[in-house]
């Protein structure tokens, strides 16, 4: 267990560094950026693919439908929290986003008879208390707009729906394939967008194509590769609940590179988001020792 949750945490670590790159992208449109992340992680993937030898992959002919919807619903997670920024104020778009837990406990009871134990939803309460408090020197009735917080809520439901689709299909012997399809699907759905919007795929600048590599290469192929492969081994509202640490590490990351500091709320609430998954660790390594028993 403890080798599960350190595999997450290097992808939630990884996967937090897609708010530098990205700001290193420059004036590229943030669905432009998702595209190429996602595109160029499914033409690595299909050529590693290609080199495996026969008795280690199946046939790209044969797939699941749900591989194709887990896309639709990275795509659509990823396109209605960018378009929740545009729309709502920040702090807004960051706690309601951020209860993407809560929708994973739904969707894992309601589709996989999966339930939190009561050691566990204390924890979820204790994680969105740190949410709210970071996040609380912005919030307000100012300049709050119901279409971007409807969007940011959108969002957090795709993330759980995308990550349940994952743990559904843990018996899949196939991990390379299932991911090409899923990263494939999500590409397609961000062009169709791309091009419904008028955006242009090219004309951008070398270092921007750079940072493009680099999401690929980091918070793609391994962060969210990770964050699928642990979905496999975990109760998918665990790994929700995990990544809540994510939006503290990308902040944190902009402290050291941007010099960018946080409101004092955001040490607190930092601190309690640290502590209730440091506590889901825990019981997590208690509950499995006494089984070993």
């Amino acid at each position: 267990m403890f080798r599960i949750y350190t595999l997450l945490f290097i992808g939630i670590l990884i996967a937090s560094t897609s708010s530098i790159l990205v700001r290193w992208c420059g004036d590229v449109p943030p669905t432009v950026i998702s595209f190429y992340r996602l595109a160029l992680s499914t033409l690595l993937l299909l050529g590693y693919h290609s080199f495996l030898p026969k008795t280690r992959k199946s046939s790209l002919l044969q797939f699941h439908w749900n591989y194709v919807l887990a896309g639709f619903f990275l795509a659509i997670h990823l396109i209605s929290w960018i378009a929740s920024l545009q729309m709502t104020t920040i702090a807004h778009s960051i706690f309601l986003e951020g209860t993407h837990p809560v929708f994973a406990v739904i969707v894992s009871a309601i589709f996989l008879k999966e339930y939190p134990s009561k050691n566990i939803i204390p924890l979820f309460l204790l994680a969105v208390v740190g949410m709210g408090l970071i996040v609380y020197p912005d919030l307000g009735p100012a300049g709050t707009q119901i279409t971007g917080d409807a969007l940011a809520i959108l969002s957090a439901l795709c993330l759980a729906l995308y990550l349940l689709i994952a743990r559904r299909h843990k018996s899949e012997q196939d991990f390379i394939k299932y991911l090409i399809y899923i990263y494939g699907s999500a590409a397609l759905c961000c062009a169709i967008y791309i091009i419904a919007d008028h955006n242009s795929f090219s004309n951008h600048k070398l270092q921007s194509w750079l940072m493009m590599i680099l999401l690929a290469l980091g918070p793609n192929l391994i962060g969210h590769s990770l964050l699928n492969w642990a979905s496999r081994h975990l109760q998918i509202f665990k790994v929700n609940m995990s990544l809540l640490l994510e939006p503290v590490l990308a902040t944190l990351g902009g402290m050291l590179i941007f010099s960018e500091f946080p409101e004092t709320s955001f040490y607190a609430g930092a601190g309690t988001i640290l502590l209730a998954v440091g506590l889901l660790v825990y019981f997590e390594k208690k509950t499995s020792s006494i089984k070993a028993l």
